[in-house]
């Protein structure tokens, strides 16, 4: 017992020995400034709106070691503001924050290591956000963002105006949302609810599932399955390995897929629309009947549609809006 408090005793010491102390802090006020240029390295950022016309800085940075090495740097030049954190070459733990109060209507640059960046109530912003590996964080934007990060979630809720984002491995996780957005995610899934513009999502491996959205929709996945719900317009569909499926849908459609089925319960066509499948199956529950015709074609499957059968080739209906499906292995029904 008395060796195991010793054990103790001697690993308290040791933590308080290399405990993180302030390093540096700064808290500063700047006006005249359109275009705010800023490297907040490993720090975590929070952007939020100014009460005034003036741009505030509160920072705080910790570390174990070399603390006289940290600092923040601020450069003024022709209405731009540069903020930079400087950080010791050898180091071996830091911790940082960064608060950051800009008035409406400026262009914000962001350069970050590994810090988490979040900006909420603003509007007229113009935010670009490159980031090796920490999340961006979105809340209650209104103006344009593009977000470019190797690794790193990507939260987006009350969002009005253009969002582009490109991640290579992250969640990606959208919510209200009016205007445009062109997100790709290469690893990591994404889900998308209640967008009212054009929306373009280009994923990889993971799963992706969209809700609620009116406008252009295009849809990509490489290897992961799609689940497009209670959505209106023009709607491209695209997957490699993966299934589709479509649940309350009205407008035109594109779809395609290699190896995944695609099913549809409640669809509604605006225009003609095309089905394409290389090895699943096509399963469409139409919402409406009317005023279509199908041109189904199969290399060696059934094909149904208005009450139809038939192996390879069909043709039924004479409605204006044109329903073409192709599949090289997979049947096809319409009901």
């Amino acid at each position: 017992m008395r060796r195991l408090i010793l054990s103790l005793i001697s690993i308290v010491f040791c933590v308080y020995g290399v405990a993180q102390e302030i390093a540096t802090e700064s808290e500063k006020t700047f006006s005249g400034f359109n275009n705010i240029i800023i490297n907040s390295d490993f720090c975590a950022l929070t952007i939020n709106k100014s009460e005034s016309a003036d741009t505030g800085f509160n920072g705080v940075i910790k570390s174990a070691e070399n603390r006289e090495a940290y600092k923040f740097e601020f450069l003024e030049e022709e209405g731009t503001l540069k903020i930079n954190v400087i950080k010791p070459e050898q180091w071996k733990s830091h911790w940082g924050e960064i608060k950051l109060t800009v008035p409406t209507g400026v262009a914000i640059e962001v350069t970050s290591q590994s810090g988490k960046t979040v900006a909420e109530n603003l509007s007229g912003v113009s935010i670009k956000v490159v980031s090796r590996s920490g999340h961006v964080v979105l809340k209650n934007i209104e103006g344009s963002v593009s977000s470019t990060s190797p690794a790193g979630d990507l939260t987006v809720n009350e969002f009005q105006g253009d969002l582009k984002s490109r991640t290579k491995s992250g969640a990606v996780i959208i919510n209200n949302l009016a205007g445009n957005a062109d997100v790709g995610c290469a690893k990591g899934t994404l889900v998308v609810n209640h967008v009212k513009g054009n929306l373009v999502l280009d994923g990889g491996e993971g799963n992706m599932e969209v809700e609620n959205v009116e406008g252009e929709i295009s849809l990509k996945s490489t290897n992961g399955d799609t689940k497009l719900s209670i959505a209106t317009g023009n709607i491209i569909c695209r997957s490699f390995n993966g299934d589709i499926k479509l649940f309350n849908t009205n407008g035109s459609y594109k779809v395609q897929s290699s190896t995944g089925n695609i099913t549809g319960t409640r669809v509604q066509f605006t225009a003609s629309s095309s089905f394409t499948s290389t090895e699943g199956n096509i399963k469409m529950q139409m919402n409406t009947k009317k005023d279509l015709a199908f041109v189904l074609k199969s290399n060696n499957s059934y094909l149904r549609a208005m009450g139809k059968s038939k192996k390879k080739s069909l043709k039924v209906g004479k409605g204006s809006i044109v329903i073409t499906g192709t599949s090289t292995s997979g049947s096809q029904a319409y009901y």
